[in-house]
This record gives structure tokens, C-alpha cells and sequence, in this order.
């Protein structure tokens, strides 16, 4: 990692729906990127959110549409992949589908890239709607 990496980073993996949460303030500390590509070190145990303007040839890009936070409220963005939640999963195998979890890392700014480490992960209680319900 660089000697530039002092921000926090924050994501959330909700298992159950497949969905992966990047924080706005995340994404902002990327230099808003366009699209974002999402890596895996297995041996490492980290995760890493890989920001830039185009897609990248041959890899697999995530176009990132950011809400206008003014009219709809929303702190951050979502993503949909059950094959990067499963390899998630596989690699660290003791997650319970039933909850979500947050990884807290740094960010490179130099390399527009964010870092977690699996070591962070920390199990977070579903939230629960008006009717009890989780979401």
C-alpha cells in the first residue's frame, strides 16, 4: 500500500441479498469515480475497490450511478453480486447469511484504490422496519 492511505474507508456486505454498500464518502475520497472494479486477494484475506474513469480492458467494471443524495436521502451506492458475495464467502467461510457486515479500511488516494481487510469484518444487526420486519 502507499504512504498516502490515512482515510477511512467503510463497506458494507448485506449476504443475504447479495449486495455490496459503498459509502458515499468512500467513493468521494476515490475522486468519484466513474466505475470501480472489485478485487480479491485470497492468501491476504483483503478486498479492494479499484476506482477510474473508463472500464478497464478485461476486467470486470461496475459503473457507478450515485444517487442525488438531496432528493433521495441515500448515504451511499449499491452493487448486486451473488458470485462476489459466495467467493466472499468461500474464502472466509464463517459468515451467516441472516446479517450484514462492515469492513472498515484505507484509502490510496494516489491509486484511487480502497482497501478492507477481512479482518475487519464485523457482523451488524439487519435493521428493522416499522413493522418489525428486517429489511
Amino acid at each position: 500500500m502507499s504512504s498516502k492511505t490515512e482515510m477511512v474507508a467503510n463497506l458494507t456486505l448485506d449476504m443475504k441479498r447479495n449486495r455490496i454498500r459503498i459509502y458515499r464518502a468512500t467513493l468521494r475520497a476515490l475522486g468519484d469515480p466513474a466505475y470501480i472494479q472489485f478485487l480479491i486477494n485470497p492468501e491476504e484475506l483483503y478486498i479492494a475497490i479499484l476506482g477510474s474513469e473508463i472500464p478497464l480492458s478485461g476486467g470486470t467494471a461496475n459503473r457507478v450511478k450515485i444517487p442525488n443524495s438531496r432528493l433521495d436521502g441515500k448515504l451511499s451506492v449499491e452493487f448486486y453480486s451473488a458470485a462476489l458475495l459466495d467467493g466472499i464467502y468461500s474464502i472466509f467461510g464463517v459468515l451467516d447469511r441472516e446479517y450484514n457486515y462492515r469492513l472498515t479500511g484505507e484509502i490510496d488516494q494516489v491509486n484511487r484504490v480502497a482497501y478492507f481487510s477481512l479482518r475487519t469484518l464485523k457482523r451488524i444487526e439487519r435493521r428493522k422496519l416499522n413493522d418489525g420486519q428486517g429489511v
